[in-house]
């Protein structure tokens, strides 16, 4: 086989980046789509023996995230569930497009919660396999929070479930 003249290789270069074009126009479309309808995020049914009493999912639960924030984010999927007659336990979870998206989001969650002043007061990390649990105190429960591959995980629980609970959802969002 011959050798490509230069008119080939520009032909080839322009393909080349014409298809790029067209593969990221397609996936930002599909990005759109799933954050325009967010899918459900996974749900334990059960946490520290109590029952999934109420939950929502998709667009309602993205809708909360954001008022509890002030804010709005780029999610695929999330889902709130609230555990025990009491609430004793609470978990938002929410997914990002991409795994570096959530690796942002919860720098970014840190960063903020040290920086003003929330209802929240860290009391420390503790590394699950490769990744970090940070652990709050605030509004009379034990909060912890972290990633697990595209999603981002917040519990809220009672003091005497939290240890339990969060033993649990760490085993579910491995």
């Amino acid at each position: 086989m011959g050798k490509l003249s230069k008119k080939g290789l520009i032909a080839c270069g322009l393909i080349f980046i014409g298809i790029t074009f067209v593969a990221i126009g397609i996936t930002c479309a599909l990005i759109l789509q799933r954050v325009a309808d967010p899918a459900p995020a996974p749900l334990p049914h059960k946490l520290a023996s109590l029952p999934l009493i109420s939950q929502s999912s998709g667009f309602l639960a993205v809708t909360e995230v954001a008022q509890l924030h002030n804010q709005t984010f780029l999610l695929t999927s999330a889902s709130v569930g609230r555990y025990g007659d009491k609430e004793s336990i609470t978990i938002w979870t929410t997914g990002a497009p991409f795994k570096f998206l959530a690796s942002q989001m919860l720098v970014d969650m840190r960063e903020k919660i040290n920086a003003v002043v929330t209802p929240f007061t860290p009391t420390g990390e503790r590394i699950d396999g490769k990744r970090t649990v940070y652990q709050l105190q605030g509004m009379g429960q034990k909060h912890f929070y972290f990633q697990s591959g595209k999603l981002i995980v917040w519990m809220a629980a009672d003091q005497q479930l939290a240890e339990q609970a969060i033993n649990q959802i760490l085993e579910f969002y491995p």
